[in-house]
This record gives structure tokens, sequence and C-alpha cells, in this order.
């Protein structure tokens, strides 16, 4: 878990993430997609279009996150306040605004493809997760995140250089990644129930890695012409999954070399 001075983030929230993950990825490995709908794929154009549209939602909650992480960072009003008792219940009811509307997201085709409500519930879900990141971050030294930042950037723009280049098809291992994910399911309740700071640095590294791979398997199911692919209509989708991928990597890289204040 996040421990700091007087305060826990359960490992129990990321748990119950990658249940959702792991839901989300059986049902699209059920019908070779995301809900089985292609709309076509198969044409350069139209994917470029669609590979466009999901980095640019995605360049924007990015941006949002990480600039409400350093809004947080240095503000000291607004640092104390998410350090202090309330900040610490608003980042609860964040939490379950984020989980309500990501499963919404992802598990009703209309909410999803819907304009505006899919972009509405889109930016509801990145401003509630960039609450939770940048509760979390200040409880660490800002050498501490920028670091993280740094290694986050690394790692995400050389898995998804991989993943473009390879010819390996990641999307064909969902059995594989589905076991792994339930490994860490079990070993994250383990975590939230008994702190070990080893126990959780095992936890936190083998986590980094598993959302590495989850972003490998994204990225080719955005790019097309693999096993598994994602349908040109669900940019929003597509952007979410890639999104929820780096900010997993970002907060595991953080709770592996970060300083607490």
């Amino acid at each position: 878990m996040f421990k700091t001075n007087n305060f826990d983030i359960s490992s129990l929230e990321t748990t119950i993430f990658i249940t959702v993950k792991l839901f989300n990825k059986i049902a699209d490995g059920q019908d070779g997609g995301q809900w089985g709908d292609f709309t076509g794929l198969d044409s350069k154009e139209i994917r470029r279009v669609f590979i466009r549209k999901v980095y640019t939602i995605l360049m924007i909650q990015l941006s949002i996150t990480f600039g409400l992480i350093a809004l947080f960072h240095f503000t000291p009003p607004i640092r104390e306040y998410v350090r202090s008792s309330h900040g610490q219940w608003l980042y609860f009811a964040s939490y379950a605004v984020f989980l309500v509307v990501y499963i919404a997201l992802i598990c009703s085709k209309r909410a999803a493809r819907r304009f505006p409500l899919n972009l509405i519930l889109l930016a509801i879900l990145t401003l509630s997760m960039g609450y939770m990141m940048g509760m979390i971050s200040a409880y660490y030294k800002i050498e501490s995140v920028l670091i993280a930042v740094g290694i986050t950037a690394f790692v995400c723009l050389g898995v998804t250089l991989f993943s473009f280049q390879t010819k390996y098809d990641f999307t064909s291992c969902f059995g594989v990644l589905f076991v792994i994910s339930l490994a860490l399911l079990a070993f994250g309740i383990v975590c939230a129930f008994t702190y070990s700071r080893i126990l959780y640095t095992i936890y936190a590294g083998v986590g980094a890695v598993v959302f590495s791979i989850f972003l490998a398997v994204d990225t080719q199911m955005i790019m097309g012409g693999k096993r598994h692919e994602i349908s040109a209509e669900d940019h929003v989708f597509a952007s979410l999954m890639l999104y929820i991928d780096i900010v997993y990597i970002f907060i595991y890289i953080l709770s592996l070399i970060g300083n607490r204040e």
C-alpha cells in the first residue's frame, strides 16, 4: 500500500481495478475485439485517423493529470488541504466516481460511443484520477515525482515503439496475462491486509511489469492487424485503456523509487 505518516492508500484499489481490467480483457477476447464490432480498420487511412484521435485524447488526459500533480505540489495551500482529513475523504470519493465511470465506459457501448456523453464521462474520469494522482504525489518529494515521471515516459515510449515495430502479437497472450494478473490480484489482497515494505516492493515491481504488458497489448489492439483489435468507433475507449495503463505504471514506479516526506 502507499503508506504515509498518517494515511494509507490501500492496494485494494489496484486489486479492484485489475479485476475490472481482467473482465474487460475477457470481453475483448470473446468476440475478437471490443464488443466484436469492427468498422473500417481494414482501411489504412481510417486506421491512421483513429490512431490520431486516440493519441490526441490521451495527450489531453495526461496533460490534465500531470498538470494537477504539479498544481498540488507547487501550491502549498492545496498541498496541505489534500493531505488533510478532508482531502483524504475526497480522495475516496474521487476513487468511487472513477470506478463507476470506468465500468460504465468499458461495459456500455452506448456510453463509450455516444457523443458528447463519452467525452463528458471521460473528462469526469480524468479529473477524478487526476485528483487521486495529485494527492498520492503530494506525499512524495518533488524530486522523486519528477524522476518517476521521467522513467514512466521512457518506459511507455519504449513499450509503444516496440509494440509498433515487433512482429510478435501481444494480443494473443490473453491467457498468460490473465493468469499473471490473477496472481497479482491475490498478491495485492495480501499486501492490503499485511503491510510489509519488502512484499509491497515486489508487488509494485511486478505491477509495473504487468501494466507495461497491458500497454503493449492495448497499443497493438489500437494499431490493428493483430488477432484482436479495437473498433475504429471506440477512440474514447482506446484512449482510456492507454491512459489507465500509463497512470498505473507511474504509480508503481513512484512507489518503488519515491522518497516520502
